[in-house]
């Protein structure tokens, strides 16, 4: 065990030695995710009359601000280096190497977080403090909650995105799946917009489906907008996609990898 926690430690100082090198592409990609700052300029002019349900101009700062930061510390792109790699051929080396190639995704997309935690965690706070009327619930247990949630996010989407990149072994254009995962993710996951506003039947839908969990639902513990008992279903939620999404995966793997070993890759 401890030499695998070695080997793991080891991928992720890689990864982060390779980030670093790549420190001003690697900028400007983070800082492209702007659409929550775009959907935030649409929702406080339309607040500039009063609060939408329930949703002052304030309100809605601290939720796109959030969602700014979920988004930077849930990213996952799997799914394009999955492509590539089986495309050309990059997927033999990584099976010739002491780990599933599962862990050398996972190490650089780790890595990835914690230059991103770095770069954007003091940035929320002080736009938190500084902006008059954006209010954060970040009492010492809802920040623990909302540690946690934010892993589960993270761990669905790089499942989710992991599952689908697999099916290059299959299609040459597995990647139009991913364009339709991400229509669905920003719409049901709250990313247009709280998904409170939303219409019924959609939030009715909105709510029981994965993208909430990816997204909305650690916004909505720091917003202080989660009840004790929807904490435990949407945890209890967060565990069971994961382990669907898990089982999801290691059923695509084994199956795509013996399709690609048939082919003499």
């Amino acid at each position: 065990m401890t030499m695998w926690l070695h080997k793991y430690f080891a991928l992720v100082r890689r990864s982060v030695a390779v980030l670093l090198e790549y420190r001003v592409a690697m900028a400007i990609w983070m800082l492209s995710a702007t659409f929550p700052l775009v959907m935030l300029a649409v929702w406080l002019s339309l607040a500039q009359d009063g609060p939408i349900a329930g949703f002052t101009a304030g309100d809605f700062i601290a939720y796109y601000l959030m969602s700014f930061y979920m988004r930077q510390m849930t990213a996952v792109w799997v799914a394009w280096d999955l492509d590539y790699d089986i495309r050309h051929g990059d997927m033999n080396t990584k099976l010739l190497h002491p780990l599933q190639p599962i862990h050398e995704y996972i190490s650089f997309n780790l890595a990835d977080k914690i230059i991103r935690g770095i770069m954007f965690t003091p940035i929320v706070i002080l736009v938190a403090l500084v902006i008059p009327g954006v209010t954060l619930a970040a009492t010492p247990q809802n920040i623990a909650l909302f540690i946690l949630a934010l892993a589960g996010a993270w761990t669905m989407r790089f499942f989710t995105q992991f599952s689908l990149g697999l099916l290059g072994f299959w299609f040459s254009q597995a990647l139009v799946l991913i364009d339709v995962f991400w229509m669905l993710f920003l719409l049901f996951g709250g990313g247009v917009a709280p998904l409170e506003l939303l219409p019924e039947p959609l939030r009715s839908i909105a709510y029981v489906l994965p993208f909430r969990f990816m997204m909305s639902f650690p916004i909505e513990i720091m917003l202080g907008r989660v009840s004790a008992n929807d904490l435990l279903f949407g945890f209890g939620s967060v565990a069971g996609w994961i382990v669907v999404l898990f089982v999801l995966y290691r059923f695509v793997w084994a199956r795509g990898i013996r399709k690609f070993g048939a082919f003499g890759a």
